[in-house]
């Protein structure tokens, strides 16, 4: 049953579902990152989650319950949102500045990592996701140049993994 507080969130990821169908892949990804960095601009400057030295991590997993909901309503995980997630991992190998890119475990991550690097950017730092986790699997999984660019490796970000869903390296261009 879709209950009315849940609606709009529910009808945001149908959303997702059908931009890919009507318009694709790349127009999806485009139009999830816009809304993050609108949001992002909205809200300003600034960190969610946790610090600890040079490292920002985010103990709730953003989205999961309503993420985990909707596939539970779903019936399965749509066939677009993996389409998407292949994508981005796909071009974060691929490029040549790919710590660019988050280490996504899910659709929603597209958005949250635009919306948290354009916040970040907007403080004057850059975020490099260097890992994530699954909150449907608790797979972890890591972008290996985000990884490089930050001096660390996967043991440093499965610390933290242990007890977050989201880890990103805070570079500061005047410290480089």
């Amino acid at each position: 049953m879709i209950r009315v507080e849940n609606m709009i969130s529910k009808a945001f990821l149908l959303g997702i579902i059908g931009m890919v169908d009507k318009d694709g892949l790349e127009e999806t990804t485009d139009w999830l990152q816009k809304i993050g960095i609108k949001l992002a601009e909205i809200e300003g400057p600034g960190f969610e989650g946790a610090r600890e030295d040079d490292v920002n991590y985010i103990p709730l997993c953003p989205f999961s319950n309503m993420l985990l909901d909707f596939l539970q309503m779903y019936g399965e995980r749509p066939s677009q949102f993996i389409e998407l997630v292949n994508l981005s991992n796909r071009k974060m190998e691929e490029a040549e500045d790919g710590w660019k890119y988050p280490a996504l475990t899910s659709v929603t991550g597209i958005l949250y990592h635009s919306y948290t690097t354009k916040r970040a950017e907007l403080a004057g730092v850059e975020l490099l996701n260097v890992g994530a986790k699954c909150p449907r699997t608790h797979n972890n999984v890591y972008n290996e140049k985000a990884l490089e660019r930050a001096g660390m490796n996967k043991e440093e970000v499965d610390k933290y993994l242990e007890r977050s869903y989201y880890v990103c390296k805070i570079q500061n261009p005047d410290k480089e």
